[in-house]
């Protein structure tokens, strides 16, 4: 009886220690459960707060852009639940931008968060006690992130309230008994979010189990407890039918039967707790958003989660016949076997990087893995003595979208400031035309008076004559710059492609090297574009030139000039362009070709292959630009030594005429009227005033707008036409023409500027002016235009 009683005492003593060690081995794995996926939700948040971050310090918020900036941050946090509200406050904690655009003005100056963040230094991320919402008064809790300038000074705070209930009802869900509570704490302790009901339900104080886990990469842990009381119940309920068994054993055998029976049931009711428990990790597995698996370090995979699976396009039976390289990219096997090394040797808890899968269906998946290492127990059966292996439990998450985000972000800055570099080009060019185009007014003025003023065939004239030559190759300067900015285009007109191609092709000849040979094939007679045909020289000269510098040794240069119909689309190598009737011109040369890495660049301004002071870079950029501006393309076909085409096409008219190039030097005469003639430039306006009255006009010069239309309103009828520049201090050549048409609305006036645009000619156009001439002015461009208003 004794022994008996002995062996009652002692295996209620070893069931009680087995209970104690199942629910300390439960609590564990389920608080390590629970850190992780908790890390995986304050990852997206801290993820979030670094970006909000560096947007709010690079887009300088200001208050007319509070909108925009509301905005941005509404997308932050959109499909990320455990985010409730998203905010950005100044140093002095006001709040300036929000996901609640609508909610009271708030100041979390007096948080203590906000504190912690002001004393911190860097990119510092706190995270905050329990916190009752200044808005709603809802319970929630801050995670925030320091902003400060270049030179380190606090300029305010990026801060995300989260959503209390988002991890109250996920640690509900893996746990439903009342006894037991999640706490997820600060490292000070502080209590952060809890599902404990102890302290309400007045069962503080009485023994507890315990486990704690740090959550990983943020200075919180997840405590969880459950009563003592709760977890032996059932070991006290089968000591006290233990004993009484016992008890019964001793009185008479059919007690002892009845004993063994309840003990059966206790032992039942054990198990079936263990399966719950079993059954609130798988749910944690199989239910969590990111990629968990477990493998052996240089065998196949043991487990893996429906989430994994989805990552990857295999199924958990596929995934245990495979190892961890047979689905990784080629590339990423070698810093993977890299990393598994370091978690077996180096003695650490865990490793984290970034890697590639190769998905079943044949794209790549880029994942952030984390790895940490497991040791197993397995207890002796039959002859096999107990033993331990080292299992890897690795979570992957998907940042594919994210990569593909950060990317496309890349893109737009630099196309950003690809527009920014045109943009500046734009003003510069602008700015420097007009007075340029004045010199070179002076220079063409004086030079065609001195040209006519010497004898023919004289080395005089000749030197004159390449003073003139001078000032054309500087003007066309100017027009290409003007051109390529997009500040120099103007109105449109049908041009005849063949001849000014054939013009083109002509003027090369002059200075094109013995050693390379031209090829001309033009079969296009009717074409017509729409478009100047200073830019389509442009084009041709541009292209023939860059062909000649990629033949150093010499080679053969073709062009080809003929019309192409599409019946489709078609994408080109840089463009792409509608269906319908195009010319299509082709410029190939025999020489050095292109890498692929040069010829993405070829397009970009200021980029040359040439020595310095050999070439500009806008050669091929004002080609691009003059080609897309008129609807076309551009397709390039390059190979290294082999040589390179351009093929451009155009799309062309109906038109079956265009505008006759007059004589350069037909200068029909004036018969006496007078010509107001308006210019801030001195120098202009007297060679002007020679120019008309050589031409048989009455020049009336004035250097100043305002005096000019002094005199004009004190005798409206004195002059014949009007001559005015664009570009004066004061009234400017519109405004002057605006104010002339109020006192007499019939007389011819003239704009000259230095540069046009479309907005400009808009201008002119509705202020009345009757025709636009380009500086540098020609005598004989004058002389036709004045003869074409004046009246017979």
């Amino acid at each position: 009886m004794v022994l008996l009683w002995i062996g009652a005492v002692t295996e209620s003593f070893r069931s009680r220690q087995l209970v104690l060690q199942s629910n300390d081995r439960e609590l564990s794995s389920l608080a390590s459960a629970l850190a992780e996926q908790t890390a995986r939700s304050l990852q997206g948040v801290e993820f979030i707060l670094r970006r909000t971050s560096g947007w709010a310090l690079d887009a300088k918020i200001a208050q007319d852009s509070r909108a925009a900036a509301d905005r941005f941050l509404r997308e932050e946090i959109a499909g990320v639940p455990q985010v409730r509200q998203l905010d950005i406050v100044d140093a002095t904690g006001q709040r300036i931008a929000t996901t609640l655009p609508d909610s009271p003005a708030a100041n979390v100056s007096k948080r203590a968060y906000f504190k912690a963040v002001q004393r911190a230094s860097g990119n510092a991320l706190v995270v905050s006690e329990p916190l009752v919402s200044i808005i709603d008064g809802r319970p929630t809790f801050a995670m925030a992130t320091r902003l400060e300038d270049e030179h380190g000074r606090f300029k305010g705070a990026v801060v995300a309230l989260i959503e209390d209930g988002y991890f109250l009802d996920f640690y509900r869900q893996v746990d439903a008994d009342e006894g037991t509570g999640i706490t997820l704490r600060r490292e000070d302790g502080a209590p952060v979010v809890s599902s404990d009901n102890r302290q309400r339900s007045g069962q503080a104080g009485r023994p507890v189990l315990s486990a704690r886990k740090q959550v990983p990469e943020f200075q919180l842990t997840v405590d969880i407890t459950r009563d003592e009381a709760l977890a032996l119940h059932t070991w006290r309920v089968s000591t006290i039918y233990d004993f009484m068994g016992t008890g019964a054993l001793s009185l008479l055998v059919v007690g002892l039967g009845v004993a063994l029976m309840r003990r059966l049931q206790q032992l039942g009711r054990f198990t079936r707790r263990l399966q719950s428990s079993q059954r609130r990790w798988r749910a944690v597995f199989d239910n969590a958003p990111a990629g968990i698996m477990l493998l052996r370090p240089r065998g196949r995979y043991v487990a893996a989660n429906p989430a994994f699976q989805r990552m990857v396009g295999y199924s958990s039976t596929e995934l245990q016949n495979l190892t961890a390289t047979d689905i990784t990219h080629p590339e990423d096997v070698e810093i993977t076997r890299q990393h598994i090394e370091r978690l077996l040797q180096g003695g650490l808890q865990s490793v984290r990087f970034e890697k590639r899968y190769q998905h079943r269906d044949g794209y790549t998946v880029w994942t952030d893995v984390r790895l940490a290492r497991v040791t197993v127990s397995e207890q002796a059966s039959g002859k096999d003595p107990a033993r331990e292996e080292d299992v890897i439990v690795a979570t992957v998450e998907d940042v594919t979208q994210r990569r593909e985000d950060e990317q496309a972000r890349r893109q737009l800055e630099s196309q950003l400031r690809q527009s920014q570099k045109l943009e500046a080009l734009g003003t510069f060019a602008g700015g420097i035309a007009h007075d340029f185009n004045n010199i070179l007014g002076a220079i063409v003025g004086y030079g065609e008076l001195a040209l006519q003023a010497l004898a023919d065939e004289t080395p005089e004239q000749r030197y004159v004559a390449q003073v003139l030559k001078s000032a054309d190759r500087a003007r066309s300067l100017v027009e290409r710059i003007l051109t390529f900015s997009r500040s120099g285009l103007t109105t449109r007109q049908p041009v005849h492609v063949q001849p000014i191609v054939q013009d083109s092709i002509e003027m090369l000849k002059v200075r094109l090297p013995a050693c390379i040979r031209l090829e001309a094939e033009l079969n296009a007679p009717k074409a017509h574009i729409e478009g100047d045909p200073a830019h389509l020289d442009q084009l041709v000269t541009n292209l023939c030139v860059n062909a000649i510098h990629a033949m150093p040794g010499g080679g053969t240069l073709r062009v080809v000039l003929d019309t192409l119909d599409l019946d489709a689309a078609r994408s080109l190598s840089h463009g792409a362009v509608e269906a319908g009737h195009f010319v299509r011109l082709a410029v190939s040369d025999s020489g050095v070709g292109m890498a692929p890495d040069l010829l993405e660049r070829i397009f970009n301004p200021f980029f040359t292959t040439r020595k310095a002071g050999e070439g500009t870079g806008l050669g091929l950029a004002l080609v691009d630009g003059i080609v897309r501006e008129y609807g076309g393309g551009i397709d390039v076909s390059t190979m290294v030594g082999a040589g390179s085409q351009f093929e451009l096409l155009l799309p062309t008219i109906d038109s079956h005429t265009s505008q006759p190039r007059e004589d350069e030097k037909a200068c029909p005469y004036g018969e006496g009227q007078t010509i107001l003639l308006v210019d801030d430039e001195e120098a202009l306006v007297r060679i002007g005033e020679e120019r008309l009255a050589e031409l048989g006009y009455e020049p009336a010069g004035f250097v100043s707008s305002d005096a000019a239309w002094q005199a004009f309103r004190a005798d409206p009828q004195r002059f014949d036409a009007v001559v005015t520049d664009q570009t004066m201090p004061g009234i400017t050549g519109v405004e002057l023409a605006r104010m002339i048409r109020s006192l007499r609305a019939e007389i011819p006036i003239i704009l000259v500027s230095g540069f046009s645009s479309p907005a400009l000619e808009a201008q002119a156009r509705e202020a009345g002016v009757n025709a636009q001439l380009r500086k540098p002015l020609r005598r004989a461009e004058l002389a036709r235009t004045l003869k074409h208003l004046l009246p017979d």
